[in-house]
């Protein structure tokens, strides 16, 4: 007997339609008056028990239905499939992910930033040990996926091209694939910058722009004082023509609707608005380094509120809207057993924000890995299918959990433990929806266009 699933999200449209979507699969759907009134009858008979007596609409809806997982079988448990599928992702050795920080130094002075003012360069010594490292795992990984992250990693550009041609050509002698992307503040993401990463197989950056130049500018200054906006939107105009380009806008209650669009007018000038992704931030006091700023900072639920608010701007405004409430079998890094992030002494780390900071170490590149060691345990023992609350969420395939440092270091009430999606979810689906259906709009238009 056909069940519905338990992540199963169903809301209004327009004129008299339905959007239906599932977490588990990801799947969306959109029903007219008619296939949801068909919806209406099939889940009746459901519910009756009467499924010998369905038209032949309802068994071709039942089949598109079971397809996008809105439907499963009686003696089907998603809670256990999820719990296999997030052990499956959690003890993975197919997949390296490492995110390397070759230097913490930084040019900028951000006023939020969680890593404070830390130096340090990556040696030919761990770097090479670095390179040992994933040596070590090369027989057993079919993917091997760094993220270069700092401090400012382009200032250490040297460290990253001779890593990445011994890493290539040991992709080549071991048979796995590397990939790799880049988080920058974006100043040195000159065109000639840009041509050496795509070199180095570097597909995308993230860079990080906090509203208009005026804004901007004070929360993301040289350490001289001056302006990096103009610079990083002149960088990102070629960038962009030759990578993956998102942009990271950090929100906190410092932040309003009219500098969202200022900061939209400015890309809109530069011609990136179909040529970047743009994604909204929430500021967090997560470190000592900036607890100062924790009274500027949302919580869960009033980020979602504005997370929403700017995301419909988006649309308005004409930007593709990339954020996608996709399932993820793991949180992040903290949940997998082969994921690390390494500071450029070449210590071992479960967290981004832990990068640089000794006390959270869990021990070298150069060591073997003690799987055991305090920081790794701290932050990899958490379950959510422990969890009653988690167990009975119905988005739980959105963020399995949330992140474990907030319950670890921060022990933050539940309502701020939870993504955003649990707040958000159905204007978010309404946003994306209208999003793919400007998409699908423009395409016909050029299409006859061409015509």
């Amino acid at each position: 007997m056909p069940m519905f699933s338990r992540y199963n999200h169903f809301l209004p449209w327009q004129n008299g339609s339905w959007l239906a979507y599932n977490a588990r699969s990801g799947a969306v759907a959109l029903m007219d008056k008619k296939q949801y009134a068909a919806f209406g009858d099939l889940s009746q008979k459901m519910i009756e028990g009467k499924m010998d007596n369905l038209t032949q609409a309802e068994r071709e809806l039942l089949l598109q239905l079971q397809y996008g997982f809105f439907v499963h079988v009686d003696d089907f448990s998603e809670l256990d499939w999820l719990n296999f599928e997030h052990l499956r992702a959690r003890y993975a050795e197919t997949v390296l992910a490492l995110a390397v920080a070759p230097t913490l130094a930084c040019n900028m002075a951000c006023t939020y930033c969680f890593e404070g003012d830390k130096r340090g360069r990556m040696s030919t010594t761990v770097a090479q040990d670095l390179i040992e490292f994933i040596k070590k795992r090369s027989q057993r990984i079919r993917l091997l996926d760094v993220t270069w992250y700092g401090g400012e990693p382009l200032l250490a550009l040297d460290i990253i091209k001779e890593f990445t041609s011994k890493v290539i050509d040991l992709s080549s002698q071991c048979g796995f694939q590397y990939v790799s992307m880049m988080i920058t503040n974006g100043y040195l993401l000159s065109a000639d910058v840009v041509d050496r990463l795509v070199e180095l197989k570097c597909t995308g950056v993230q860079v990080t722009l906090d509203g208009p130049p005026q804004m901007h500018d004070k929360r993301r200054p040289l350490k001289n004082g001056l302006g990096t906006f103009r610079t990083i939107i002149q960088n990102l105009k070629y960038a962009s023509a030759k990578m993956a380009v998102s942009i990271r806008v950090n929100i906190d209650k410092s932040s309003s609707i009219e500098m969202i669009r200022q900061l939209l007018a400015e890309l809109k000038v530069a011609n990136l608005e179909s040529r970047i992704g743009i994604n909204y931030a929430m500021v967090e006091a997560s470190t000592a380094a900036c607890a100062g700023i924790a009274d500027s900072c949302y919580g869960s639920i009033d980020f979602a509120k504005v997370e929403a608010e700017y995301y419909s701007l988006l649309l308005s405004e004409g930007f593709f809207i990339g954020k996608l409430p996709v399932p993820n079998n793991s949180y992040c890094i903290a949940q997998q057993i082969n994921s690390f992030v390494v500071d450029p002494d070449g210590d071992l780390y479960r967290c981004f924000a832990y990068v640089g900071d000794k006390s959270k170490s869990m021990g070298k590149i150069s060591d073997d890995i003690n799987y055991q060691h305090p920081e790794f345990t701290r932050l990899f023992r958490f379950d959510p299918f422990v969890d009653e609350a988690c167990r009975a969420c119905s988005i739980l395939p959105l963020c399995m959990g949330s992140c474990p440092a907030k319950r670890v270091d921060r022990q933050v009430s539940r309502e701020l433990i939870c993504s955003s999606w649990k707040y958000n979810l159905e204007p978010m689906l309404k946003i994306i929806a209208l999003s793919r259906l400007q998409q699908m709009q423009q395409v016909a238009v050029a299409a006859k266009e061409e015509v």
